[in-house]
């Protein structure tokens, strides 16, 4: 799988790109090739040329997923700012037009010139993906890694430490106006200076990063130009350099966030991966495998499936029935059921993971002291889930409900439920 890795900088509004690069990193980890495209195009057009229409991987420092909803922030920025100290900049679709290019119009444009890749690595090298790397993220890791701090102290003394370390400023946005060429040259020769390789005469420096065609660059400058040049090129490598280490160690690094709102890959050691994972709430996945809905279920209900082929991708729908009926109450709630005002009275309890559909019986108070386990001749009722991320339900159709009970009476409704449709893996 070839390893690539680009520093893309937004330079006006037209789609063309400020001082960018474009690095490929060859099996021991050296730059073998050098690109400064200008727009997205040339970015496609590159990555066919250098790929030679094998598989890659090519680390970006754009916000390559992004949540639906038109937020600044993406989770995973709030997730690092919070445990690691160190602020990215906004990459919700909220801030799409601040931050620069997003990913997805990366990924589009790899695939209208032919190059369909994931948003995210393949471990299994057979796909060609994206990934997200952010150059300061790795540089303040790979600065940690080669200090003292990070062999000292206690695992909390480590972690204040990792929190204090500041980020060196290089490239012409981060240090500001007041900032010259000459400043930020000396700024990114002491960050190469950190990084250098651990003897004389290696080229690559540990962990896979090879900075030697930064320190020839930065040598030639004498203006602002070749300074962010230089800079570029050396984010660039930074990111490949941590791309082809997630491949290659992948315990070395971390990955925070998800595939579906968003995520980042950093090197980490043994510290800055406690200190990045610590406290994290494991997600409870939306599906769950039907054999867990059978566990749960035995001898309460029989499962049969609903869709007649079973399509790779898609959850599987399974209908239960209930022989065991549930009986829950809810309050009285216009149009929409909330499960947190539903309690359960009797039978066995509902499974909540994965549910999409009820179909029950509404009952009086007087029905559910003296109905037997046939129930009542009453007409079943349906529940639908709702699009609420909250598990509720939509009284579908309105109309019938209507017919059986009163909205917002403050009353309170038993119902047994019949069967229940859920989604599995």
């Amino acid at each position: 799988m070839r390893v690539l890795g680009a520093d893309l900088q937004r330079g006006d509004a037209a789609g063309q790109l400020d001082v960018s690069t474009l690095v490929m990193l060859d099996d021991e980890g050296r730059c073998v090739s050098i690109r400064h495209p200008q727009n997205l195009l040339e970015v496609a057009a590159f990555v066919g040329e250098l790929s030679t229409d094998e598989p890659f991987l090519l680390g970006v420092n754009l916000p390559v997923v992004m949540p639906a909803k038109a937020a600044r922030n993406r989770p995973v920025e709030n997730l690092i700012k919070r445990r690691l100290g160190h602020k990215l900049p906004a990459g919700g679709r909220g801030a799409l037009g601040v931050t620069g290019i997003g990913g997805e119009a990366l990924i589009a444009g790899l695939s209208a010139a032919g190059h369909p890749c994931l948003p995210y690595p393949d471990r299994d090298r057979r796909q060609s993906g994206i990934a997200e790397i952010h150059p300061a993220l790795c540089a303040r890791a790979l600065f940690w890694e080669r200090s003292t701090g990070s062999q000292a102290g206690t695992q909390l003394e480590r972690e204040e430490r990792f929190r204090a370390w500041t980020a060196t400023e290089y490239r012409r946005r981060s240090a500001g106006k007041r900032a010259g060429w000459a400043d930020r040259a000396v700024a990114l020769d002491r960050a190469l200076l950190t990084l250098s390789p651990a003897a004389d005469g290696d080229e690559v420096a540990p962990g896979g990063y090879d900075f030697a065609p930064v320190r020839t660059t930065l040598a030639q400058a004498g203006d602002d130009e070749t300074v962010e040049k230089a800079g570029s090129l050396f984010d660039a490598l930074l990111i490949a350099g941590t791309a082809r280490r997630y491949l290659r160690s992948p315990e070395a690094c971390v990955f925070l966030g998800d595939r579906e709102q968003g995520y980042v890959i950093m090197p980490a050691d043994g510290s800055v991966r406690r200190l990045a994972l610590r406290d994290a709430k494991p997600s409870r996945p939306r599906l769950f495998p039907q054999t867990s809905l059978e566990d749960r279920l035995k001898g309460d209900a029989q499962l049969r499936p609903l869709d007649l082929l079973a399509v790779e991708g898609r959850p599987r729908r399974v209908e239960a029935s209930f022989d065991k009926q549930p009986v829950y109450e809810f309050d009285n709630l216009d149009e929409m059921l909330w499960w947190k005002h539903c309690r359960h009275l009797s039978g066995p309890t509902l499974p909540i993971e994965g549910l999409q559909e009820l179909l029950v019986l509404l009952q009086t108070n007087d029905d559910l002291l003296t109905a037997a386990t046939a129930g009542n001749s009453s007409q079943p009722l349906r529940l639908a889930r709702s699009r609420h991320r909250t598990l509720s339900f939509r009284f579908d159709p309105p109309s019938i409900w209507r017919q059986r009970l009163p909205t917002r009476d403050g009353r309170t409704y038993p119902f047994r439920i019949l069967r229940a449709v859920y989604e599995t893996e």
